[in-house]
């Protein structure tokens, strides 16, 4: 089977229709060898096979350099970028997947705003959400305000309004199954990683 168009010769005596085994055996001196004789082409096929593997090989190589292309590389790739998530996982996640969270890593800007926390939350299926921040009271409050500390300097609250996270006991519960129990670990993850660094997050989920 012909191999791929030389890549060494020059612009102006290339010819794609010549292959690596072509393109070897021209080089051969016409007076020393017998150009179509079957061991000279037999040796040059050999020959442009390594050939051709090696350029196939830094063709390879040169996609496995962009992240939206990397199959050989892409657990390289995740390993830079600590991926798999601890967060939201991707483990035996198919490639195309996999190669969708790298580029989501890489892009990734990050933010310390009301809007990205919530486009966060969107992100992960919990549209709608709502942030409530809490402050101490002073002096200068009304007096119906919350009475709270300085403990409450950077707590925060995300507002979550769907109840797909809260789960009731039902008669075919175990009995030492809590009433009513709430949370998503994904969800509570990711907000915790990416909160500001001197904040408290909390996360209030919708009856």
């Amino acid at each position: 089977m012909p191999g791929p168009p030389n890549r060494y010769l020059r612009p102006e005596d290339a010819d794609l229709t010549v292959n690596t085994q072509d393109a070897l055996i021209a080089c051969l001196p016409p007076q020393a060898y017998e150009r179509n004789a079957p061991g000279v082409r037999a040796e040059a096929a050999s020959t442009a096979a390594v050939l051709d593997e090696a350029l196939n090989s830094a063709d390879t190589l040169f996609a496995e350099q962009q992240p939206d292309r990397t199959v050989v590389l892409l657990g390289d790739w995740e390993r830079n970028y600590s991926l798999p998530d601890a967060c939201i996982g991707g483990a035996g996640a198919p490639a195309d997947a996999r190669r969708l969270n790298l580029l989501a890593r890489i892009r990734g800007r990050g933010d310390l705003s009301r809007p990205y926390m919530i486009a966060l939350a969107a992100s992960l299926g919990y549209p709608g959400c709502t942030i409530t921040e809490f402050d101490p009271m002073t002096c200068m409050d009304p007096c119906d305000s919350p009475v709270n500390g300085e403990d409450f300097i950077g707590l925060w609250r995300l507002n979550v309004p769907i109840s797909t996270a809260i789960f009731e006991a039902t008669c075919e519960s175990p009995c030492d199954v809590q009433l009513r129990r709430w949370g998503n670990t994904q969800l509570e993850c990711v907000i915790g990683r990416h909160k500001p660094a001197h904040t408290v997050a909390l996360l209030g989920y919708a009856p």
